[in-house]
């Protein structure tokens, strides 16, 4: 396996926080080490890896890919839930058209016998879309606030003035290209215009640690021949009651 440098290869912190940052950093040994045998990691570029003998590549192949385009991690938020953890960030990249800042969220959950699942969620770029697994249907048994929960319901209706409602004035959605769209200029309401009656969405499971509420959802595009795909939807809260930001991931 390749470098390993500094300090990031002590990889100290919850696997969802350090996972991002050890690949920029190229702490691949010490992040096999810390994946250990009972891993699976799904990756919407690289694809799905479950055994050490698959995880190295792929984490070989990301590194590759992020030094390729001398990216740099920015942390935002990370939530916690019951069987969940979720970690936010930008990873800022170097391309041919100038700087690139692709938002990312890498969900860690923990499952029987110690095993984990990670799960990344970014906009890939890639020409070709690759299956996702599916996630699993928790058949609306998601614990969510009840504003995430009003939110969700509205959006799934395509009831515009019902989202807005859910948000501050000064809010703002920002979408898997990390394009933003604030409510008080009418670009958030257009947003919901344009995708909300067009999704069916299910949540799967959620982390909330009291002021960012992370959702993993099913989200079906409604037209022919369209599967199910997973995305993840992180709400945060603002100190009105209401909601500040929504964060999207998700293949575009």
């Amino acid at each position: 396996m390749a470098e390993d440098r500094g300090t990031a290869s002590t990889l100290k912190g919850r696997l969802a926080d350090v996972y991002v940052p050890a690949l920029v950093d190229g702490a691949l040994q010490a992040l096999s080490r810390r994946l250990g045998n009972r891993a699976t990691i799904d990756d919407p570029l690289f694809g799905r890896a479950s055994t050490l003998s698959s995880i190295d590549p792929l984490l070989e192949k990301t590194r590759a890919h992020f030094r390729e385009r001398r990216a740099t991690y920015r942390h935002i938020a990370s939530a916690t839930g019951v069987d969940r953890d979720v970690s936010e960030g930008v990873l800022v990249m170097q391309t041919g058209s100038g700087v690139t800042e692709v938002p990312i969220a890498v969900v860690a959950e923990r499952r029987r016998l110690r095993e984990i699942e990670l799960r990344l969620y970014y906009a890939s770029g890639a020409e070709q879309r690759r299956p996702r697994s599916p996630l699993i249907d928790a058949g609306g048994d998601v614990p969510v606030p009840q504003i995430v929960a009003h939110v969700l319901d509205a959006f799934r209706k395509g009831a515009v003035e019902r989202v807005l409602a859910a948000f501050e004035e000064s809010s703002r959605f920002v979408d898997p290209r990390g394009k933003v769209h604030p409510k008080r200029d009418g670009s958030m309401a257009s947003f919901i215009s344009a995708v909300g009656d067009r999704i069916e969405l299910v949540p799967a499971g959620a982390a909330d640690d009291g002021r960012n509420c992370c959702i993993e959802a099913v989200v079906t595009r409604l037209g022919p021949l369209q599967d199910p795909e997973p995305a993840a939807l992180s709400f945060e809260r603002g100190d009105s009651g209401l909601l500040r930001e929504l964060r999207l991931y998700y293949e575009p």
